[in-house]
């Protein structure tokens, strides 16, 4: 059988060692090639990622020394001004800067102090008119009660008929004003409220015992006041006399608490004043508990005793000179001014009279103490628990009959002045104790 084309084997023709050789290198290079490769590219990833780090080391090292570099060059910079002698130019405009900023922040400080007093007078503003309204209020109540209300029948005086004329008024006294005689009486001796005429002994505590140019200070307290008011607040300076003049022209009560404060430091403490100058003028069925007369449980006097208060306050020429003064300019620290006009009418309407007080509660309905001079005649007219406008006609009536009396007074009659009289009115004359 014919053999094909021969065909040359690897490593023929070699010996035995050498093929083994050759063929042993060979399988050293296959089988290290594939860990060197993987090797290697380990190699390079590692190194990449070295590469990385160093790049992100680098980066941060950058920035870092770029911050470092920034807060050096700050501190040297900061470091190097102080050392910069400045120009006089520059310490001007620093110190132009400097008062400039302490104005502005004492201009917001200002600015806050101001607000917040605004803020207050606003609430007193409020309060205020609250107490106006108020006022108005108490006014138009009165005037419902005038309207709907039936008024007794006058009362006359059981004597001759030239003598005491018909009254509305349930507590009546006529009194001499120079001698304490007594001319008249309607239930003098009885106990009852007598409202704001109790400020004459107010008016007569603060002219006996303090002085009346020294200026005193509103007290806190005198919002708690209720109507009438003059207007007077917290912390606001008047002195005794302006005060004294408003309480008796326009029977303000915060002008009376206000005066009772800063004489005696309490209400309480100088209504023990008040009662000690009514026991001192004889007034023995007499207990005040306030300096104006608003309402107040176990507060009362008597036609009888208010008779001679008027009288000792009817001596007291400041006193005097207020009574009778019909209007007056009340001034505020502020500068605003407003006018109080006397709340007597019967000064106006009668040319004889010549004070005193008005003064008006539900409890002692309206009252008068009433002043008048004719000649050498000084009489005074109390007239309690009347209505209007019998209070004012009542009061007119009996000046005007008592100035005209000029003829002995008969001696008392009445019963026990500690009841009510049961009688209609009697004529009597007792000293003034």
């Amino acid at each position: 059988m014919p053999r094909g084309p021969e065909t040359t084997r690897p490593f023929e023709g070699h010996s035995l060692a050498l093929r083994f050789l050759i063929a042993f290198a060979l399988a050293v290079t296959f089988f290290a090639a594939g860990p060197v490769d993987a090797q290697e590219k380990k190699n390079e990833d590692e190194k990449a990622e070295s590469t990385e780090k160093k790049d992100d080391g680098k980066d941060e090292k950058t920035a870092g020394d770029d911050d470092a570099e920034s807060k050096d060059g700050e501190a040297a910079k900061g470091k190097a001004e102080p050392e910069k002698e400045k120009t006089p130019e520059e310490r001007h405009a620093e110190l132009l800067e400097r008062i400039a900023d302490s104005l502005s922040k004492r201009m917001r400080a200002v600015a806050e102090r101001e607000k917040a007093v605004s803020e207050r007078e606003k609430a007193l503003a409020e309060r205020e008119q609250a107490l106006k309204e108020r006022e108005a209020l108490q006014d138009a109540r009165e005037k419902i009660i005038e309207d709907r209300e039936d008024p007794p029948k006058p009362q006359a005086w059981n004597g001759s008929p030239s003598s005491a004329p018909k009254t509305v008024g349930k507590y009546i006294a006529v009194i001499d004003a120079n001698t304490g005689q007594y001319y008249y009486e309607k239930s003098g001796a009885t106990k009852t409220p007598v409202a704001s005429t109790q400020k004459l002994m107010t008016a007569l505590v603060i002219c006996s015992e303090d002085e009346l140019d020294d200026l005193v200070t509103v007290p806190k307290s005198v919002l708690q006041v209720e109507p009438t008011v003059v207007g007077v607040k917290p912390g606001q300076k008047f002195t005794r006399r302006q005060l004294l003049e408003g309480l008796l022209v326009r029977s303000g009560n915060d002008l009376a608490h206000t005066l009772a404060v800063t004489s005696a430091g309490s209400v309480e403490a100088f209504a023990e004043k008040m009662n000690t100058m009514a026991r001192t003028l004889g007034m023995k069925n007499t207990h005040f508990n306030n300096p104006h007369g608003l309402p107040s449980e176990g507060q009362y006097s008597t036609a009888h005793d208010m008779a001679l208060l008027a009288r000792r306050a009817y001596q007291h020429p400041v006193i005097r000179g207020f009574v009778k003064t019909r209007q007056c300019e009340f001034k505020f620290p502020d500068g605003n001014v407003r006018t109080l006009y006397n709340t007597n009418r019967v000064l106006t309407s009668n040319d004889y009279c010549n004070g005193m007080k008005t003064g008006f509660t539900y409890a002692s309905g309206h009252c008068l103490v009433c002043s008048g001079k004719k000649g050498d005649q000084d009489r005074i007219v109390v007239v309690i628990k009347s209505y209007k406008p019998y209070v004012w006609s009542d009061s007119e009536k009996m000046l005007d009959w008592a100035l005209d009396l000029d003829v002995e007074p008969a001696q008392d009659e009445d019963q026990d002045r500690g009841d009510e009289a049961k009688a209609d009115g009697k004529d009597l004359v007792s000293m003034a104790r």
